[in-house]
């Protein structure tokens, strides 16, 4: 388990990751979904949805690349599973540069959202899940499209 303030623990803006703290073992959204199978079949879907849409392909230099395999291992640490995105490839600070240059659009943002609402329901993962998971999801998008843009052409989202 990460040190509490350490870069791993935190992510945006500080936030702690659910599997930092210490009772995520319990009541985390990970084990709420079903795991990694349920985190796989969900990214899975969304990039079905995702690739299909004219809107948000541009943002994607080879749709061939494992989007949904790199999906997975984010949402896996980020929701209280084990931290396999940090270990297997560098964790926030890789996240986020991905998306450095793409200028994501709020209309791109939230088809972006849109989809994984529409895959977590396709899939059959709970209400209890969705509605927990769904801020994740809303936040995580606006941080992305806010540092898609150059520091200087950024605004508040």
């Amino acid at each position: 388990m990460a040190q509490p303030g350490s870069a791993r623990a935190l992510g945006a803006r500080g936030r702690q990751f659910e599997s930092d703290r210490p009772d995520s073992a319990d009541r985390s959204l990970y084990a709420l979904a079903g795991g990694l199978p349920a985190l796989e079949r969900l990214t899975t879907r969304f990039y079905e949805r995702v690739f299909a849409d004219p809107l948000l392909l541009p943002l994607f230099r080879d749709p061939g690349e494992e989007h949904a395999e790199r999906l997975t291992l984010w949402l896996a640490e980020l929701l209280g599973g084990p931290p396999l995105h940090t270990e297997q490839r560098g964790g926030f600070e890789v996240m986020r540069g991905v998306h450095h240059g793409l200028k994501i659009t709020g209309e791109q943002r939230k088809a972006w959202a849109d989809h994984m609402h529409a895959a977590a329901e396709e899939i059959g993962l709970s209400v209890e899940f969705r509605k927990a998971f769904m801020p994740f999801i809303e936040g995580g998008s606006t941080f992305c499209q806010r540092v898609s843009w150059p520091r200087d052409q950024r605004w508040a989202r």
